[in-house]
């Protein structure tokens, strides 16, 4: 009987970025129960959903896209959370492995676009594959090997923020660039004495990229911990160590947790993990495995339920433009965003139609104006001005999932910056300087859709645009006729079961003018993400949010063309 060690780590955030422009089989072991156990409570959250050929500003310049930061997908940062199953009190756990692979099953192929008409490894401006970059990796708190920083520096132990990062090392790697922690009865506390490597584990008929995919960190001591202990191990994308995004598309990491160390070159007798899995099946502690069984004649009977995901950014919502107002000639309003010449109203809105990045392909994607529209979209001292954009998220992590924002205010190529409005949400003051963004639907749950402009000092890309349009709710109905019974699986744009963040929720209304309306924005953004929406129990089903952008100049703010770029990052739970 054989059984197969290998656990996935599923949570795959996904994002999109949108500028702002403004002037491994074994033996089987007595090791059965165990072995049954997953790792619960997955999510993996990376630092950037940038593309990793893609690591400059609005502007593409460097300068405000260092490691670890949102705009920046070359040098990012992963963090992984996970329970435990077993109790490895006694034994414990000596060996963490992640594995980056295209699929959550099977083979692994590493992740990537590379073109294959250039030399493998050579990324260029539009293609990038996975690649776990070290050199002389450094756990955080190792003052032995140099570190200058301590765990308690990075990481809040308890309080509301427990167990989150709270400053990243610095970008020289001097502070280290990876810590393992864990749940210690409500203290988050460090578990130190880690080796990080890395390797090229890559195996299937494809294309393989033969980049860095596999991180092994060793313990000689060990972590042991009972079972249903939270534990968390961050990857700080610093200048030399650094994990390199995929060009394009989802990716899985598969996480497995053995009870010796992994040994490059075991010596006699053997010991530890020889190359890069067990030697036996004992030394697995969690795993995910599939059996065959025999037990007083019984059947057990094993299947899975693979994650799904979708998110998309951009600045049209479908929902609102027309599938009836084309002909033979022209496309309808919503077949010209989807990039149709011509097709007679052929193309119906699907239940969860992606955000699209613009009216139609040919214009800029994803790209903002803000300011007066007739004054080469200038600010004013005297009014606030507007722009929006739109996420839309849906996945069948049964933990819910968090979305965040992460990037700069906005900023002109001398370094002039226009002034954060703070982490506290604030209303509009014309006449100081101020940036800052909010979720524009309503307040109450389910949080639907508001999708009102203010008239003379909000401009979108779909101007005009303020109302899901009806022939959204024709293409949807079940039976011919009126639009009133609804595709079961098509609901009205709104936010629930997310719900927006206190700082973020008051985005829609009137600003000038109006009152109510407040916005933020975290100037440490770039570096640490914040969450705007977040729900922790049920499956996101085809959420969506309005983000509302606004302006404000004073009189001595320094003349130039001013531009930032804006990442939103989904995690999903399982």
């Amino acid at each position: 009987m054989y059984t197969l060690k290998s656990i996935v780590r599923r949570g795959t955030p996904l994002g999109a970025a949108l500028a702002i422009v403004a002037a491994a089989v074994f033996p089987a072991t007595s090791v059965f129960a165990d072995t049954l156990n997953p790792l619960t409570n997955r999510s993996l959250t990376l630092s950037s959903s940038a593309p990793g050929w893609s690591n400059t500003d609005g502007s593409g310049n460097t300068t405000y896209a260092p490691p670890n930061s949102g705009a920046n997908g070359q040098k990012t940062g992963n963090t992984f959370s996970f329970d435990v199953s077993s109790n490895s009190s006694s034994t414990p756990i000596k060996t963490m492995s992640f594995q980056y692979c295209t699929t959550s099953a099977g083979d692994c192929e590493a992740p990537g676009n590379d073109d294959e008409a250039t030399p493998v490894g050579s990324d260029d401006a539009s293609h990038s594959d996975l690649n776990v970059v070290t050199n002389n990796p450094l756990e955080v708190g190792d003052t032995t090997n140099g570190a200058t920083g301590s765990f308690t520096d990075f990481v809040s132990t308890s309080g509301g923020n427990a167990g989150s990062v709270t400053t990243v090392p610095n970008r020289d790697g001097s502070q280290g660039n990876y810590v393992v922690y864990y749940n210690n009865g409500g203290t988050w506390t460090q578990s130190s004495g880690w080796k990080m490597s890395t390797k090229n584990v890559e195996s299937g008929t494809g294309t393989l990229t033969g980049k860095q995919n596999y991180i092994i960190l060793t313990n000689t001591t060990g972590l042991g911990i009972p079972a249903g202990t939270a534990v968390k191990v961050v990857f700080f994308g610093t200048d030399d160590n650094y994990i390199t995004n995929p060009g394009s598309g989802a990716f899985f990491v598969k996480i497995n947790t053995y009870n010796k160390e992994y040994a490059e070159t075991p010596t006699a007798p053997q010991v530890g993990l020889t190359g890069l899995e067990p030697d036996t099946g004992d030394n697995v502690i969690d795993g995910g495995v599939t059996v065959a069984n025999v037990m007083n004649q019984s059947i057990q009977i094993t299947t899975k339920v693979l994650e799904t995901m979708q998110f998309s950014v951009g600045t049209v919502d479908p929902n609102t433009l027309s599938s009836s107002d084309g002909d033979a000639t022209n496309p309808s309003t919503f077949e010209a965003a989807l990039g149709d010449a011509a097709d007679n109203n052929a193309v119906k809105h699907g239940t969860c139609n992606p955000i699209v990045t613009g009216m139609t392909p040919s214009d800029p994607a994803n790209v903002l104006k803000l300011g007066n529209q007739n004054a080469e979209s200038s600010l004013e001292t005297e009014h606030t001005y507007l722009t929006h954009s739109y996420w839309r998220l849906s996945s069948n992590s049964s933990a819910g999932a968090t979305v965040y924002y992460s990037g700069h205010t906005l900023t002109n190529t001398e370094g002039d910056q226009i002034t954060p409005i703070g982490v506290d949400s604030k209303a509009s003051t014309p006449g100081s300087e101020q940036f800052g963004l909010a979720i524009a639907n309503g307040t109450a749950d389910p949080y639907t859709m508001d999708y009102s402009q203010e008239a003379t000092y909000e401009n979108g890309a779909d101007n005009g645009k303020t109302a899901v349009d009806a022939s959204t709710l024709t293409d949807m109905t079940v039976n011919a006729g009126p639009p009133v019974v609804y595709n079961a699986s098509w609901h009205t744009p709104q936010l629930a079961p997310l719900v927006p963040g206190t700082n973020y929720k008051d985005g829609s209304g009137t600003v000038n003018g109006g009152s109510g309306t407040k916005f933020a924005f975290d100037g440490n953004s770039d570096t640490i993400p914040v969450a705007i929406a977040t729900e922790s129990s049920s499956v996101v089903d085809c959420v969506t949010a309005k983000m509302r952008y606004m302006a404000n100049i004073a009189a001595t703010t320094p003349a130039g063309i001013y531009t930032t770029k804006v990442n939103y990052i989904a995690a999903p739970q399982y």
